[in-house]
Order: C-alpha cells, then sequence, then structure tokens
C-alpha cells in the first residue's frame, strides 16, 4: 500500500518537472550560424501581456469654424477738401522800381552798341571798292570829294576827303521815308545823316568818277561828260563787266545813253551793233587808257558803280549805321534781371504828353535804357538792334505785366518829382492797406495808404538821387529809393 502512495507520488512529482520545465524554456529556433558565445544576463520573467489600451476613439472633427464675413469693404475715406485756391493776387501792379537808382551799380556801355536812331543798313566798304576799280586813286589823301544830285545839280564839296570817304560804307537803295525814290547813301559811325546828298547821282575825286543810276538812266553822255568834267578825247572805250570793250567816237556820243535793261542789267547802247546794248556797263575812258597810265587833265575814269568790281553780284558784306548818335546807355536784360521783373509786355508812357508806345518784348531784350539828358529826350531807349523810330522818348513808365519802372526827370523838368496818388494811378498800382517803400540800402519804412498823400519821389538836392518823403521821420528823407511794394 505505501509501495502504491510513493509510486503515485513520485509520478505527481515528475509530472509536475515536465510542466515546469515547458513553461520555462523557450522554443528551439532553427539553428543558426554560431555566433561568439556571449553570457546572457538572466532572463525576468516575462510579464503578463498589458492588455492594449482601448484604441482612443478620434477626437471629432472640429467643425470649421464659420466662414469670416468678409470685412465689409472700407468705404473710401472721403476726399480731402482741397484747400481752398488761394485768392488770384489782386489785379494791378505789384511792384514799383525807380530807374535812376536800379542803374547806380549796373555797369554802363558807350559804343557803336548804344548808338540812338540809326538804320544799319548793309554796305560796301568804298575803300575796298575804291582799291579795286579806280585806275587814278588820289594821291592827295586830302583830295575833296564832291558829291551831286541828280534831281537838281545839289552839290557837297566840302564834308569828305578821299580819306575820310574811304572809312565809310556804300549802300544801294535805302528807302528813307520821306523820299521818292531809292536811293545810295554813305554809311559808317563817320557818316552824319543830315549831311548825305539826297539823290546821289555821282561823286568826283581827282580823276575819278563814280556814277550810280538815275531811275530813268543816264539819256545825254554828252551832257554828263560836261557835268563831271570828262578828259577831252576823239573817242572813249565803255568797258563790260566781262572786259568786251566798244570803243565809240565822240560824234557818236549822242547816239548811247546808260539804261537798265529789261532783265535788270545796267547797260550802254552799243553803236557797233544798233539794238544791242554792252551788259553790265563798267567803265568808261579815254581810247587807250589803261590803270597805271600818266592821267590827263579832268576825269580819266568813270567807275559805274552798280556794276564795279567787288559790288556786281556780290552781297553786301558788312552792316553800318547811317544816322544817329551814340549815347551812354544801360543793358535792359541787366536791368530787368536786377529788378526781378519778367514779362511779356512793355508799354511805356511818356511823362511829357501821356503818349504811348508797345516794344516787341524780344527786341527790347537787346537794347539799353539812356538816361542821358543832353537832348531832353531821356529815358529811352537804343542800341543798333533797336530798328529806326522804335522808341518813345521821354518816357516816365515803362508798364510790364505786373511791374512798372518809373523814370524821375531832373528837377528843370519835374521840380517836384511824382505824388504817390498820381504815379499810383499812371501804372495802376494794386490796393492795398499799406506800403513798403525799400531804399538801395535795404532800409524800409510801412506808409499807410491814408498818409500817401504826403508823400512823393524827386530827385534829391544833391541831383544825385531818387529820394522819397518818410512819414516816420518827417525832417529826413527815404535815400534812393528803389521799390515801392504793397506791404505783406
Amino acid at each position: 500500500m505505501k509501495k502504491t502512495w510513493l509510486a503515485l507520488l513520485l509520478s505527481i512529482v515528475m509530472l509536475a518537472s515536465v510542466f515546469t520545465g515547458c513553461a520555462t524554456k523557450p522554443a528551439e529556433k532553427p539553428a543558426e550560424p554560431a555566433a561568439p558565445a556571449v553570457t546572457e544576463a538572466p532572463k525576468e520573467e516575462p510579464k503578463a501581456a498589458e492588455e492594449p489600451a482601448p484604441a482612443a476613439e478620434p477626437a471629432p472633427a472640429e467643425e470649421p469654424a464659420p466662414a469670416e464675413e468678409p470685412a465689409p469693404a472700407e468705404e473710401p475715406a472721403p476726399a480731402e477738401e482741397p484747400a481752398p485756391a488761394e485768392e488770384p493776387a489782386a489785379k494791378g501792379i505789384q511792384q514799383i522800381s525807380v530807374l535812376n537808382t536800379l542803374v547806380k551799380d549796373i555797369p554802363s556801355e558807350k559804343s557803336e552798341e548804344t548808338r540812338f536812331n540809326s538804320y544799319q543798313l548793309p554796305s560796301y566798304l568804298i575803300s575796298e571798292i575804291a582799291e579795286r576799280n579806280f585806275w587814278f586813286i588820289p594821291e592827295d589823301p586830302n583830295e575833296i570829294v564832291t558829291v551831286v544830285a541828280y534831281t537838281d545839280g545839289y552839290f557837297d564839296d566840302g564834308t569828305d576827303s578821299y580819306e575820310t570817304l574811304c572809312e565809310k560804307g556804300l549802300a544801294f537803295g535805302f528807302a528813307d521815308p520821306n523820299a521818292a525814290e531809292p536811293m545810295e547813301v554813305f554809311t559808317g559811325p563817320t557818316q552824319n545823316k543830315n549831311y548825305m546828298v539826297w539823290n546821289m547821282g555821282y561823286f568826283t575825286v581827282g580823276h575819278e568818277c563814280a556814277l550810280f543810276m538815275r531811275p530813268d538812266g543816264w539819256e545825254d553822255i554828252p551832257a554828263l561828260f560836261k557835268a563831271i568834267g570828262m578828259a577831252e578825247a576823239e573817242a572813249y572805250d565803255f568797258i563790260c563787266a566781262d572786259g568786251y570793250k566798244e570803243t565809240i567816237i565822240v560824234d557818236d556820243l549822242p547816239k548811247t545813253k546808260i539804261y537798265l535793261s529789261a532783265e535788270g542789267t545796267i547797260d550802254a547802247a552799243s553803236i557797233a551793233y544798233a539794238g544791242y546794248g554792252l551788259t553790265d556797263i563798267r567803265y568808261i575812258v579815254p581810247e587807250g587808257t589803261e590803270k597805271g597810265a600818266e592821267p590827263v587833265d579832268g576825269i580819266n575814269q568813270i567807275v559805274v558803280m552798280p556794276n564795279a568790281d567787288g559790288i556786281l553780284g556780290v552781297e553786301p558784306p558788312v552792316i553800318l549805321p547811317y544816322g544817329g548818335n551814340i549815347y551812354e546807355g544801360y543793358a535792359v536784360a541787366a536791368v530787368l534781371e536786377k529788378a526781378g521783373i519778367t514779362s511779356t509786355t512793355c508799354k511805356a508812357i511818356s511823362y511829357k504828353d501821356g503818349a504811348t508806345y508797345d516794344y516787341d518784348m524780344e527786341n527790347l531784350m537787346k537794347v539799353y535804357f539812356s538816361i542821358d539828358h543832353s537832348k531832353g529826350n531821356d529815358a529811352y531807349t537804343l542800341g543798333k538792334a533797336q530798328p529806326y523810330g522804335a522808341v518813345l522818348k521821354a518816357t516816365g513808365q515803362y508798364i510790364f505785366d505786373n511791374a512798372a519802372i518809373v523814370y524821375v526827370p531832373p528837377v528843370d523838368v519835374m521840380p517836384d518829382g511824382y505824388s504817390i496818388p498820381e504815379l499810383f494811378k499812371l501804372v495802376g498800382m494794386v490796393e492795398a492797406e499799406e506800403y513798403d517803400f525799400t531804399c538801395a540800402d535795404g532800409y524800409t519804412e510801412t506808409i499807410h495808404k491814408d498818409d500817401l498823400a504826403e508823400v512823393r519821389i524827386f530827385i534829391n538836392a544833391a541831383g544825385d538821387g531818387v529820394d522819397a518823403t518818410s512819414i516816420a521821420y518827417p525832417d529826413y528823407t527815404l535815400q534812393d529809393i528803389l521799390t515801392i511794394t504793397p506791404a505783406k
């Protein structure tokens, strides 16, 4: 019985061992290539597998935020109201400048540039024309030149010598407004317009005669020869510009003439070929005469000046004055720049009779102001760039777009100068409560409009400047008054 229980207990123990070994020994894996032996750390009992945590439920999808309503479009900011437009400057003259004071520190000019009231004419130089054409130039430079009019024979035989004549120019076809026909005149700085013989038919000097054309030509050659004192000969050579020569005997002279052809050339009638002309007749000399020959008594050569060498087919090489005088002047451009005046217009007003003249501004900027009192014309403009007569003499005021320049005449013309109310009315001065009277040195006195009746501008006692009445200091004057402007 004991043996039976023991055997049973042994079987139970063995069975338990088997189960225990099964629980602790890992299942064998298929053989792998041998690896170096390592000592393994004792393995811990495996923990009971944790139940996997329940999968987290996904968070409910957030409802999309309601779409933001677009912000209401910003209403454009109300346009800024434009600043109120500045009131246009009151109409009228905004500044008066005094010419007498303005020019004090501006350099003056006195030259051909400041010639007053002259014609500027295209001219030939007489010295050059004589050199090229006269075969008998006077040996004595003081040889007298006689100028004769073709109309009535009036002559001038003392104004010029050959030397002084050669300092001048010669202009053709000058149309003097008081002359019936265009005429030839001497030009240049030394030519006095008042001494010029009108309708010059010819001039003689020594053995030379320079012949000009009459409107109807020279029909009577014997009479012409007698008038000029032509040297006597049995025949005369008529020589053309191209060198062609025809000799005409004395008896045939009445049959020839010098005339303007239908083609515009100045010709002489041919005797050898009746009905034909000697085109561009240039010289007439006693038969056989040549340049450099010993002259005989009388005129030995006539030069038909329009056909002369250096004139025929040649434009005048220079511009020379005819008439006028030179006076001191101040460049208009410099005066206006100093006054700060820009303008498109200029009206001049005479202090003598109120006459007016409208200047061309482009031309005005090229000329000069003059305050020369020698002829009582001051103020006026001058200069060779100024067309003849394009001027107003005795100007008291020059009125520009919004400014004026005032000239105060000498005390013998205007003893008390201008009263300011009178001057303001003349120039059209803008109205203001007060006005600044500024001197050349910068000193300014502000005068109320109610006091203007007591104020004048005038030539000072020394006669060398323009002063103004002072209201602030009645015993003194505002010396060298330069500008008058509305007070700001």
